[in-house]
């Protein structure tokens, strides 16, 4: 099939199918491009991430949050250098050549201490790549965190409407956080972002539009994640989101930016189950993150209810199910080994944008 535009009227039908409903010829289009430009910029590969959560303190109060600061039924904890590093010897030796280090908005752990974090991990697995997901900072903590030779950042909006922002991050702006992203992409670093689906009060068209806004900003990763409620947090009482919306967004996700990379979240699988989640790898997801945390502290960042996580092993075997290859390899996005501006493939017309 011949690469093909699709516009903005077409993508909200897909948003809004349901899945009993069957697959009109724009859908088949949409999952089907979907399916050519992973496989142009992809081939079959999924990467492979081993991600560490060293920290459950926070000091943000999100409302839809476990970690958020003011649930204090929680029981916190951090984990030592040694700790982190043993750690990573574990995923050293399983062949991954990636890993995150995942905590909540946690200032004991000081930028020199990361830094140093960085550093001693390199000094041991110089071939190592290290993304870091630790909240905002400021410009020369973002630049000294790069110097130490981390070249991922990950720090998500959750949501671009700023209405909703406000709602769910009493304290904080949207547009704050935007600036915090631009200054990350200044200090050198690859950067992913991304939002969740079924927030309370979100609707399809600000699914369109978080689409729209990674798009303009050419994130490195786009991370669509599902609403789950979390014990302890003003939402707990909320419904989940509604995960084959998501299935859908990540389809689309793929004709807005082919080259960016797009990994299953752990809150898709938690929801979707292991079919679907093979069906997704089949189509358009990328990475896949194996939670390394150690076990003695794993069920304590507790982000959201019922959080599950894959084994290598099992992770492997769904990625082989769907007819792709686990990558352990540092899995740069495309457009960092291409060097070529991303085209898209929905209509970019003025009246097609609004």
């Amino acid at each position: 099939m011949s690469e093909i535009y699709t516009s903005k009227k077409s993508i909200l039908h897909y948003l809004h199918r349901k899945p009993c409903e069957s697959l009109t010829i724009e859908d088949r289009q949409i999952l089907s491009q979907c399916r050519i430009l992973t496989d142009k910029y992809y081939q079959n590969q999924v990467f492979l991430r081993g991600i560490i959560e060293f920290s459950s303190f926070c000091s943000q109060d999100c409302l839809y949050c476990g970690l958020r600061a003011a649930n204090t039924n929680l029981p916190r904890y951090r984990l030592s250098l040694e700790d982190i590093l043993s750690t990573v010897q574990r995923i050293y030796s399983d062949g991954l050549r990636s890993v995150v280090l995942q905590s909540g908005e946690d200032l004991f752990y000081t930028t020199s201490l990361i830094a140093h974090v960085c550093a001693e991990i390199l000094d041991r697995y110089p071939d190592i790549a290290i993304t870091l997901s630790i909240g905002e900072r400021n410009s020369p903590a973002y630049r000294k965190l790069r110097k130490s030779g981390a070249t991922r950042f990950l720090i998500k909006h959750e949501t671009a409407n700023p209405i909703l922002y406000k709602q769910i991050h009493p304290t904080q702006e949207l547009l704050s956080r935007l600036r915090q992203q631009q200054l990350i992409k200044q200090s050198g670093f690859m950067l992913g972002s991304g939002f969740l689906v079924g927030l309370p009060h979100q609707t399809i068209e600000d699914i369109y539009d978080e689409l729209l806004f990674l798009y303009q900003n050419q994130f490195d990763m786009w991370g669509i994640g599902v609403f789950i409620p979390s014990q302890g947090t003003p939402f707990e009482n909320y419904p989940n989101g509604d995960p084959n919306l998501a299935k859908l967004a990540m389809v689309c996700s793929r004709l807005f930016d082919p080259q960016t990379m797009i990994p299953i979240t752990t809150a898709y699988h938690s929801l979707m189950g292991d079919a679907d989640t093979i069906q997704s790898l089949h189509d358009v997801a990328n990475v896949f993150m194996i939670n390394y945390t150690p076990d003695s502290v794993k069920n304590l960042y507790h982000i959201y209810n019922n959080k599950q996580s894959l084994t290598l092993e099992k992770t492997c075997q769904l990625i082989e199910k769907a007819g792709k290859i686990p990558t352990y390899t540092k899995g740069e996005p495309s457009r960092v080994n291409n060097k070529k501006p991303t085209t898209s493939y929905w209509y970019r017309r003025t009246n097609e944008c609004r």
